[in-house]
Order: structure tokens, then C-alpha cells, then sequence
């Protein structure tokens, strides 16, 4: 076995290399999930996440108590939550949950005093935001409210299951020092404040299912009722995972089919090779099993090798890697890396595979009685090939027609090598494509849908008077931006409805929406604006009527679509400020835009934050520091692929044709010259490869890119550099693979080769 390992280096090693990163991307990207799932499923069940998130104007305990009764419910609680900004703390956002009773969506404790809703001097705040900003337990904590601020006792660092993922309003990207929640008694309001939230517990996590019950339980009088789905929160860390969870099993995949296709070559050929050892071992007893047991072990050994290295770089390396970098954007406490038995299993999996691999590749030829193996096989009746067929196939070069019958031959060599050269070309397509990425996507939020030069963030109990006079003084456009539901029908059931954002604009091309070709396009007066996926899940078109209704408001409106238009990173609806108002509906913008200078407005009543567009870009190219890491991740991985399967493919041709390259050599072709025909054949497959790779760049890029959550709706399109620059580097591998050859084509035994049997 050493010998032959010896022998057949290249395409053993191949095998340990493909093993070893189908399970190395397994693990770092699995691994990283459920790492991240049982942190969270205990960070979960210590805070009793709900289930359901009920809104309205005012709820009573009587209402709780009815829907207490509900069979399916577990725990149920009121809530309200008010918001706030820190006036010692940048005025960063804050977030204000009061409460009379602490069942679900709990505080869970950092450090300091469990949290107490009969308290009404003290307040629980975020633990992240009091690191950032050197908070400590027993420090007085400021919140500014409505024009009023109040100032607490920090009783205790919390963190909440609701903000594992969180970015303040006025943020491009995740700055957690400048968003914060606190938990506080409801009582420290007096109780003039209604409670407008419900949040509820159910025993079989039914969640929506149970939406008509909760409605009937409190008499429709309610505004919205959402899931997990719907939370911030919790939704994107949600379709983080599930992506990454995609990932480990595609590339996993892609890597042992590979590396099956590398093995069921090599095997048959050595198989083929050691025909004659095979036939001896046969005629003095050996068993065949014995025989085929050491032929398959090349494979076990390999194969084995190659997961186990791969599990142990994942696990100590990759997984450890990827909580670091994504501890930045999400908050979980208690994240570790942690092992697996799936690892285990996965492990078995990819031997059992591989071997069963080198079994079929090797159980025909051991069939074979041992008298008959003692001889040389018997050549292959000769065919022509389908080239030769071709009206042009004699003016074609003897290296021409001779690469062309050799391929003819060796079919799943051929196929081997154009399906991974394929897969290479396509994650390369990925990072040359990365150059340009973020330019483009920077264009699209920065030239096209928000082209202003200032950001203003407005207070939420700002006064519309003093808000219109600011945004005249700016030659300002207003925006304004709220939950909402949408659907198709009127009287919607829970799964004919949708949640997205509804946002309100003036018109004034300092906050665009754009079409489903990224271009800039505008609201005729009278109609919305519906996104392009919401219009595709409710089978919406132009000049249908949709319906649509705030969170806060449980009163459904009609409206006729005017247009559909694409959004990046939210779906809803969109609509100009007069149509808007004429629904009846409470105008409360939420943000100014203006290209003019906002010097000495910090101080203005109706501004909370101010963003310029150079500040906002470098949080953008802060955020996509991820997927740069994925597609970083992909060129080195497509590399690794594009050398393996092009070398492998080389040595499996030179070791099926040494005997043909030895006859050349004899006839008086020099090294060179069987050199450079064996370079063409690789080329030839390398550029079959990269035309077969290259159409899906764009197509399987954008879902990779949308795969991120239900919001995500991008259609970028990949440059042809893009292309260009992935397909040179697959032609350059194909050719410095090929010298690989050269000293193994100089040293040819002619004699050794070409003598028969003695």
C-alpha cells in the first residue's frame, strides 16, 4: 500500500485534500451554526422568548386573563415600550421596555441585581451598550423622553433575547454603542401610560397558526399580530444561520462528489495497472475479498485522513473564527465553540462514500478468473470518436486529432476535470467579482435610493410645524417610515398577509425607490409603490388593489399599485406624503434628507442624529466586511479545487497513455512537444470548464447574496472584468499544471514501458 501510495502521490493527495475540505467547510460553517443555536437555545429558554408579538393602542388585564385561558397558551404578559435617546451618551437610541411582571421575554442577567418590575427607582440596562460606554452597575443613567429626561440607578446589565441582532435607527450599520434598551417597572410612570404590546408563550410553538384564536380571544381589537419572523432581532440572526447552514452542505457536497470522481479514476486505473499482481495473488489462494479489501483501504486511508484533518481545523480554526467575527454583529451570551457527534458521522459518511467509490471501480476487474488476469488485457476495440466524423477532421493537427480520440477514451476523466474546473471558475467568478461589489452596491444605496448628502435622524415627539420649517430651511425632502401589513384581500387571514415597512417620501429625489432594473422610477400621485417580492408572494401586478395597515393602527386601507419597484434590504410599500395623508393616518416623518450643510444642529429639538454620506458609506463598507470573508473564503477554496482536479485530471491521462507517450518518444517526438500536446488537452477542458461555469456567476451570486434573510432582494450584475480576470486564472493554473509533467516526460522508461510480458 506505502508503495503504491508513493507511486500514485498526486492523485491520493488529491483525495485527501477534497476530503479534507468538504469536512473543514462542513465543520466551520455547521459548527458555527450550532455552536451559535445552543447558546441560543439556552439564552431562549432562561428568557421565555415568545412565540407571538400581539400590538395595539391600549390593552387591559382583562384581555391578558382572556387570552390566559386560551388552552395552547403557556405564559402570556403585557408590555409597553416607549422611545428614548441617552443625551450623556452621544444621544444614542434607546429603546424603553416597562413592565409590571417579568414571565416572558425576560431580562437576562449579565451582572448586578436581578431584574424587579415592582422597582421603581432603578433601571436594567443593555451590557454590551454600558461596555462601550464604561457603564458599571450603581452609575446614574439619563433617558431623555418627549422633551422631558429622567435619571436612574443602573440596578443591573441585561441583554435580551429580542436584540441578538440590533442597529440604531439612524445607523448604516451595527454600532452597538449607540443603541441601548433598558427594562424598567411600569409603575415608574405612574400607569398613565396604556400597555400596547402583548407577548405570549405557546405550548406547541404554533406561533401564527393560533393567530385566529388570539384575535377571537381579544374580540379584534388589536392591530397586529406577528411571529419571530417579523422581529429584527431574531429574524436576521435566523437567516445568518440557515444560510450558513446552506453553505455546509452545498460545498460539502460539491467537494465529494469531486473527490468520488478523482477516486473512481484513480482506483480504476491502478486496478487496471496491477492487473497481473491481481491474477498472481488469485492463483496462490489469495482471497478476493483480501484483494479487494486492500485496494478499497487506499481510500479508507486517504479519505480518512483527509476528514479528520479537515474536522480538526474546522473545529479549532474555523468555527472558533467565524463566532469571533459574527460576535461583533450579534449579541448571544454564553457562544462557544463546540463539538459535534455529527462530525463523527459526517466522517463515516465520507469514507463510506469514497470507499464504495473505490469498491465498484475495482469489483469488475477482480471478477475476472486468475488465468485470464495473468495476461495483458486485451486492447480496446478501436471506434472512431465523434470528431472524426467532423467534414474538417483531416486538416486537423496529429496533437489535435490525437487529444481528441484520447478524450473519446477516458469519458469520466474528461467529465471530472470540466465539472470541477467548472465549479472553480464559478467561485472565482465570486471573488473577482468582490472588487466591484461593493462600488456597485455602494452606487445603488448611495447615488440611487438615497443620493443626499446629510442623513438627519428626527425625534420621534418632534413637532410636524417645526420639522417643516427645518426641512424648508434645508431644502429638505421628509421621510417617514413605519411597520406595517400588507395583503392582497380584504379580511386577510394570517398567511394571506404580509410585514414589511411602509415608507412615506415627498417626492423630491433625495430618497428614490428604483425598478426591477435598478434604475431610478417615481410614484404616480394616487397609487403605491409595492416591492417586488411582496408583489410576487401575494401575485400582485400594476393597477391591482392592495391593502394595508400600521402596526399601531387596526384599521386596513385600500390603495391601487402604481408600480413595483425592488428594495434591497426591506420589502413594503411605498407612497408619497399627500396620499399618505389623505388615508386619515397621523403624519410622523422620521427622517430629513438634504444635500445641505447641517452645521450647529445637533442642538435642534427635532434632531437626534445627524449622518453624512461619507460616514454612512464607511458603516456600509464596515457591514460588508462579511461577505468579503465569504467570498474570500470561496477564491481560496475554488484555488485549491482548480489545481487539484487539473493536476489529477494530467496524471490520470499521462499514467493511462504512458505507453502511447513512450511509443511517441520512440517515433522521435521530444519532451517538449508531448509536453505541449498534453497542455492542450488540459486547456481544452479547462476552457470547456470555464464556459460552463461562467453563465451561472451572476444567477448563483445573487442568490448567495439574497439567501441572507426574506428582506434581501438584490440584482446585481457581475462585471465582465469580472470574468475575464476568474477566467485567466483558471487558463494559468491549466498551464503551469501541464509543466508539473515535464520532468516525469523527460525520465520516461521507453524500455521499461514497452516491454511485454515475461
Amino acid at each position: 500500500m506505502f508503495r503504491d501510495l508513493k507511486h500514485n502521490f498526486g492523485q491520493f493527495f488529491s483525495v485527501f485534500i477534497l476530503a479534507m475540505l468538504a469536512m473543514m467547510i462542513y465543520v466551520t460553517f455547521e459548527g458555527h451554526v450550532l455552536s451559535e443555536e445552543n447558546a441560543r437555545k439556552v439564552f431562549h429558554e432562561e428568557c421565555n422568548t415568545a412565540d407571538l408579538w400581539v400590538y395595539g393602542e391600549s390593552f387591559t388585564t382583562d384581555q391578558l386573563d382572556d387570552i390566559k385561558k386560551l388552552s395552547f397558551v403557556k405564559d402570556a404578559q403585557l408590555r409597553t415600550k416607549l422611545s428614548g435617546s441617552a443625551p450623556d451618551c452621544d444621544d444614542a437610541q434607546v429603546d424603553i421596555y416597562l413592565m409590571s411582571e417579568n414571565t416572558v421575554n425576560k431580562a437576562y442577567k449579565i451582572s448586578g441585581e436581578a431584574f424587579d418590575p415592582s422597582d421603581k427607582d432603578g433601571v436594567w440596562l443593555t451590557n454590551a451598550f454600558a461596555e462601550k460606554r464604561n457603564i458599571k452597575v450603581g452609575d446614574n443613567f439619563t433617558v431623555q423622553y418627549k422633551g422631558g429626561s429622567f435619571s436612574k440607578k443602573v440596578k443591573g446589565l441585561i441583554e435580551a433575547c429580542e436584540y441578538e441582532y440590533r442597529q440604531a435607527d439612524g445607523d448604516a450599520d451595527v454600532y452597538i454603542e449607540n443603541i441601548a434598551f433598558v427594562y424598567m417597572s411600569y409603575d415608574a410612570f405612574d400607569g398613565m401610560i396604556p400597555y400596547t404590546e402583548m407577548n405570549i408563550v405557546t405550548k406547541d410553538a404554533g406561533a401564527l397558526a393560533h393567530e385566529d384564536a388570539v384575535a377571537d380571544a381579544l374580540d379584534h381589537k388589536y392591530s397586529a399580530i406577528i411571529d419571530r419572523k417579523s422581529i429584527p432581532g431574531l429574524a436576521r440572526f435566523d437567516s445568518e444561520l440557515s444560510q450558513h447552514q446552506s453553505f455546509s452542505y452545498i460545498f460539502a457536497i460539491i467537494f465529494l462528489g469531486i473527490a468520488v470522481l478523482v477516486i473512481a479514476t484513480s482506483m480504476s486505473r491502478m486496478v487496471e495497472k496491477q492487473r497481473t499482481q491481481i491474477g498472481t495473488l488469485n492463483a496462490i489462494g489469495m482471497k478476493s475479498s483480501k484483494i479487494l479489501f486492500h485496494y478499497v483501504s487506499f481510500s479508507l486511508l486517504t479519505s480518512g485522513l483527509g476528514a479528520v484533518a479537515g474536522m480538526l481545523i474546522g473545529v479549532f480554526w474555523g468555527a472558533p473564527y467565524m463566532l469571533e467575527i459574527f460576535g461583533a454583529y450579534y449579541i448571544v451570551p454564553g457562544r462557544k465553540s463546540e463539538f459535534a457527534v455529527i462530525y463523527i458521522v459526517l466522517i463515516l459518511v465520507i469514507v463510506a462514500i469514497c470507499a464504495l467509490a473505490a469498491y465498484l471501480s475495482c469489483i469488475k476487474l477482480l471478477k475476472i478468473r486468475p488465468a485470464e488476469a495473468l495476461r495483458p488485457a486485451a486492447p480496446k476495440e478501436g471506434k472512431n470518436c465523434l470528431a472524426q466524423r467532423l467534414p474538417f477532421w483531416e486538416k486537423l493537427s496529429f496533437s489535435s486529432q490525437y487529444n481528441l480520440r484520447d478524450l473519446s477514451r477516458g469519458k469520466l476523466r474528461a467529465f471530472m476535470s470540466v465539472i470541477g474546473t467548472a465549479f472553480g471558475m464559478l467561485l472565482m467568478v465570486y471573488g473577482a467579482g468582490c472588487n466591484g461589489l461593493l462600488s456597485d452596491m455602494e452606487a445603488l444605496v448611495f447615488d440611487k435610493t438615497t443620493p443626499s448628502e446629510y442623513q438627519i435622524k428626527l425625534a420621534e415627539d418632534a413637532n410636524l410645524d417645526d420639522v417643516e420649517a427645518l426641512s424648508d430651511s434645508l431644502e429638505g425632502e421628509l421621510v417617514m417610515t413605519s411597520a406595517l401589513e400588507v395583503s392582497a384581500v380584504k379580511d386577510a387571514s394570517s398567511d394571506q398577509k404580509r410585514k414589511g415597512v411602509l415608507t412615506v417620501t415627498e417626492g423630491k429625489d433625495l430618497y428614490n425607490i428604483l425598478d426591477l432594473n435598478n434604475n431610478v422610477t417615481t410614484i404616480k400621485p394616487g397609487t403605491v409603490a409595492l416591492s417586488r417580492k411582496f408583489a410576487s408572494e401575494l401575485d400582485l401586478k400594476v393597477g391591482d388593489t392592495v391593502y394595508w395597515h400600521l402596526y399601531t393602527r387596526n384599521e386596513w386601507h385600500k390603495a391601487t399599485i402604481g408600480v413595483i419597484y425592488r428594495s434591497s434590504e426591506t420589502q413594503g410599500l411605498t407612497m408619497l406624503r399627500e396620499d399618505y395623508e389623505n388615508s386619515k393616518e397621523t403624519y410622523t416623518p422620521t427622517m430629513l434628507m438634504t444635500d445641505k450643510t447641517t452645521k450647529n444642529l445637533q442642538s435642534n429639538a427635532c434632531v437626534t442624529s445627524i449622518n453624512n454620506k461619507k460616514q454612512m458609506q464607511e458603516a456600509f463598507e464596515k457591514s460588508m466586511e462579511i461577505v468579503n470573508v465569504l467570498v474570500y473564503m470561496m477564491i481560496i477554496f475554488s484555488a485549491i479545487c482548480v489545481v487539484v482536479v487539473l493536476y489529477n485530471s494530467g496524471s490520470l491521462s499521462f499514467n493511462e497513455r504512458v505507453k502511447e507517450l513512450a511509443t511517441l518518444k520512440v517515433l522521435g517526438f521530444q519532451s517538449g512537444a508531448i509536453r505541449r500536446m498534453m497542455s492542450q488537452q488540459n486547456l481544452w477542458l479547462s476552457i470547456i470548464g470555464i464556459l460552463i461555469g461562467a453563465p451561472f456567476g451572476k444567477s448563483s451570486f445573487n442568490i448567495m447574496m439574497n439567501s441572507n434573510g426574506e428582506n434581501f432582494d438584490y440584482n446585481l450584475t457581475l462585471r465582465p472584468v469580472a470574468y475575464v480576470e476568474a477566467g485567466i486564472f483558471v487558463l494559468v493554473v491549466s498551464v503551469l499544471v501541464s509543466f508539473l509533467f515535464s520532468k516525469r516526460i523527460r525520465k520516461l522508461d521507453m524500455v521499461e514501458v514497452l516491454k511485454g510480458v515475461e
